[in-house]
């Protein structure tokens, strides 16, 4: 499948160099990308649109709205990694012209490409209990990051994913305990079929921590992001193992960010999606649900934060 990138810096070199190292997809080109050996720079984005099949977009401030429409009324298959600066009527728009068009559209949501959601397959998981932990140390650059969408929001989207319920009510308190901004945010989230889920995060911490505990009635599983070790105790067995894709990673891969490894599990899932006329497993319906969540705890936080002023 013929590929085209829109997207600058050295992340979008990282992610360049490796899917092509994947025989399944064939690299073409880019538009307002970067300069790279046998990798063709298009100066007028149709004319990139035309010679591709799918548009990998890897940086939403070379492009706009606009531009996603022209990728969708050339009926070309498009991947946004990071649609954060569009607003859920253009989200809407876009995902009415990909299903006009019968094409597939993705959205990166890397945290539902996890590898342990593939060990987690084995069991059958009914959560009732989410605890979940991620937080980063103090330091000057924090100042710059938000709790909840830069820290808190992946570990919402892996409990929308993990539990099969509608949210039923959402809680969240903060206190900015250096700065005017929440420095640590805690949201409890409710579902209808009962599951509750205990979210943390804070840019003040002493370390580096990010976990998630899944309790359940005969099994308790806990996943350590950092260290990729998947702990499973269950009336059947007790078990503790290395994700098995985190395992058989490559030299290569595992000297890159782990960031640039989950999303070429998320273009194979997408390229996956397209051959076999499935929808996709990341769509607008499940960012948009995401982001639902995240508005609440942003509502609620206008009522229940206490700022260091």
């Amino acid at each position: 499948m013929r590929v085209g990138i829109i997207g600058t810096g050295n992340f979008t070199k990282n992610v360049l160099n490796a899917l092509q190292k994947d025989n399944y997809l064939t690299i073409v080109g880019g538009y307002e990308s970067i300069k790279a050996e046998g990798f063709q720079d298009f100066n007028l984005l149709n004319e990139l649109i035309e010679a591709v099949d799918m548009v990998l977009v890897l940086d939403l401030l070379s492009c706009n709205y606009d531009d996603f429409s022209e990728v969708l009324r050339y009926s070309k298959h498009l991947y946004i990694e990071s649609p954060g600066l569009l607003s859920k009527r253009d989200l809407s728009r876009l995902e009415l012209l990909a299903n006009e068009a019968s094409v597939s559209l993705q959205i990166g949501l890397k945290q539902r490409f996890y590898n342990f959601f593939d060990d987690l397959n084995k069991y059958e998981l009914y959560p009732r209990i989410i605890e979940s932990k991620r937080n980063i140390k103090f330091n000057s650059k924090s100042t710059q990051l938000s709790v909840v969408d830069d820290l808190m929001s992946h570990d919402v989207d892996v409990a929308l994913k993990l539990v099969n319920s509608d949210v039923k009510s959402v809680y969240s308190t903060a206190v900015g305990v250096y700065y005017k901004d929440p420095d640590i945010v805690h949201t409890r989230i409710e579902f209808y079929n009962g599951c509750v889920a205990n979210l943390m995060g804070s840019k003040i911490a002493d370390n580096k921590t990010h976990k998630t505990e899944i309790f359940q009635k005969n099994l308790h599983c806990s996943v350590n992001y950092l260290k990729q070790v998947i702990n499973v105790q269950s009336s059947q067995s007790n078990t503790k193992f290395i994700s098995e894709d985190w395992g058989k990673r490559t030299k290569y891969d595992q000297q890159k960010d782990d960031y640039i490894y989950t999303l070429k599990r998320e273009v194979y899932s997408f390229y996956n999606s397209i051959i076999n006329n499935i929808e996709p497993i990341a769509g607008i319906s499940q960012y948009l649900q995401l982001q639902s969540v995240t508005d609440k705890i942003k509502e609620q936080l206008e009522r229940n934060f206490t700022a260091n002023v």
